[in-house]
């Protein structure tokens, strides 16, 4: 993987250090010069040279924005995606222009070259950015020589206890957050706030586990209500990586019934998306179950916007678990 990894920064920040200089240049030349391309294609320069000679100072900008980039693409992968979207735009808007018989001047094909040759390269930084993070997620769980068990013994809740020795006295509903600021998540929280009493009346203990520190974690909690509630704090994602829940795919992420439920949650429920708070926003979450060492039930969720039973997640037959 690492051998990989470094050939792919190499050729990579080669390419952004292209990109950087072209877009840099060739946006102080049209600040500079803003009427050269005009009369190359021998047109009538326009009466708003302004507005192009901001398009140089935007090319420029981004310019900048690819030189720093280019020390490491993969980390600086959303620089990279704001320069794909933009000549992605750019692009399209080309094509349309093209069926709706617009015009097709030097300066129109020059524009479109220009960001079509962009699109390529930017998709296979973004690309492999994209592969990377599961790769190191994947390399994370098999390198992890701690098991669950162990781990449940080593973390310990806000209030000092483990989970080892919660369960062993009581079924532990362990539930696994996505981020704070995450439609899904925050649903989560209000449906288990519903049935917080009869989950408890079952004889069953919640417990969160969160990515974020305790101070956070506690302010958050605090909105839905849960104020005795106790949580763990793995922003290492141990705990998540023990458990094998791995960074969501894109379907599973923003998929059709991620983006469709999510809609009706924001419209519907008036439950909108919010800043993820450092927290990793492509975790994926899950339930457990767990009673004197064993793992009762779990859910692993096939998609962010899953709504799963908790109340049957939670009920545990002791006679069945000891």
């Amino acid at each position: 993987m690492n051998v990989i990894l470094r050939k792919n920064s190499t050729s990579f920040r080669i390419l952004l250090n292209i990109a950087g200089f072209y877009h840099l240049l060739g946006g102080i030349f049209i600040i500079v010069s803003p009427q050269f391309f005009f009369k190359l294609g021998n047109l009538q320069p326009p009466n708003y040279i302004g507005l192009w000679q901001m398009l140089g100072v935007y090319a420029a900008i981004l310019g900048i924005g690819y030189l720093l980039a280019s020390s490491n693409a993969i980390r600086h992968w959303r620089i990279v995606l704001l320069g794909f979207i933009n000549n992605l735009v750019v692009v399209t808007w080309f094509v349309l222009s093209v069926f709706r018989g617009s015009t097709n001047s030097f300066i129109f094909k020059m524009i479109f070259i220009n960001h079509l040759i962009w699109l390529f390269p930017f998709f296979i930084i973004l690309y492999n950015a994209y592969k990377q993070e599961f790769v190191v997620d994947n390399e994370l769980i098999r390198m992890n020589h701690l098991s669950a068990d162990e781990l449940l013994q080593i973390f310990t809740t806000n209030k000092m206890h483990t989970v080892t020795e919660l369960a062993n006295q009581q079924p532990v509903m362990l539930v696994f957050l996505r981020h704070f600021g995450c439609t899904f998540c925050k649903e989560t929280l209000l449906n288990i706030k519903k049935v917080q009493a009869q989950i408890e009346h079952m004889g069953t203990k919640i417990v969160f586990v969160n990515m974020l520190d305790e101070k956070s974690c506690m302010q958050e909690l605090a909105k839905y209500n849960f104020k005795d509630v106790e949580y763990i704090c793995d922003s290492e994602s141990l705990l998540y990586k023990a458990f094998k829940l791995k960074r969501g795919s894109i379907s599973q992420l923003f998929g059709l019934k991620v983006f469709a439920r999510a809609l009706y949650l924001s419209f519907v429920k008036g439950i909108f998306s919010s800043s993820p708070l450092g927290a990793d926003i492509y975790q994926m979450p899950g339930i457990f179950l767990i009673y004197k060492g064993a793992i009762v039930k779990q859910y692993i969720y096939e998609s962010a916007a899953d709504n799963p039973p908790y109340l049957d997640l939670a009920r545990c037959d002791i006679r069945l678990a000891s």
